[in-house]
Parts: structure tokens; C-alpha cells; sequence
């Protein structure tokens, strides 16, 4: 019988909490991009970040459940290097365009 690595016993341990005390220990983030983790799959997190205004595109604060996004990034991630190495994923600019409808979106005045 092998044993379980720290990773997998933290898993099965969040897996085990409520949504409120997920909350209470994964308070909402406030990042400067869009990012996926694998090692945050299961903690219902929600993170909030800022587009970068353009000429022709104003700044939109964006709010999104990782959970749900990872979920419909993840058949994409699953083939891409960058995430089998590193088990995260990010974006400088913006949401991806495949998921962008799984934020919630507000202008920034």
C-alpha cells in the first residue's frame, strides 16, 4: 500500500469542508491577472482582477469562480506543456475568450 503525499491529503481534507468553512479558509482574491491552479481545484475560490484600459477599451473589474473556470479550461490545459509542468495557467490581459462568459464583468469608472 503506497502512501498518500502531502498534495493528495490536503485535497481529500478540503474536499471534506463546507462551502462555509472553504470560505472562511479561501477568502476572495484580488490578483493582477487571470490565473488557474491546479493546486486550488476544490477551495470554491473566487478572484478578482483588473483589465488594463487601451485606447479603444476601457478597464473592467472581473470577478470569476476558479473552480467552474478550471473545470471548462481543463480538457484544453490537460495537453498544454506549460501546465503539465508547472499545474498553472495564466493570462496577462484578460479572461480567454472561451471562458470570458463565466465572469462576472463591471466597467471601472
Amino acid at each position: 500500500m503506497s502512501e498518500k503525499s502531502n498534495k493528495e491529503l490536503i485535497a481529500e481534507a478540503i474536499s471534506k469542508l463546507s462551502d462555509e468553512q472553504k470560505a472562511l479558509m479561501y477568502p476572495p482574491l484580488v490578483r493582477k491577472n487571470f490565473v488557474v491552479r491546479k493546486s486550488w481545484i476544490g477551495r470554491n475560490q473566487v478572484i478578482t482582477f483588473n483589465t488594463k484600459a487601451t485606447p479603444t477599451k476601457p478597464s473592467v473589474r472581473v470577478t470569476y469562480d476558479h473552480d467552474e473556470v478550471l473545470q471548462a479550461m481543463l480538457p484544453r490545459l490537460t495537453i498544454m506543456p506549460c501546465w503539465n509542468k508547472r499545474e498553472y495557467w495564466s493570462q496577462s490581459t484578460d479572461m480567454p475568450s472561451t471562458v470570458k462568459h463565466l465572469g462576472k464583468r463591471e466597467l471601472i469608472d
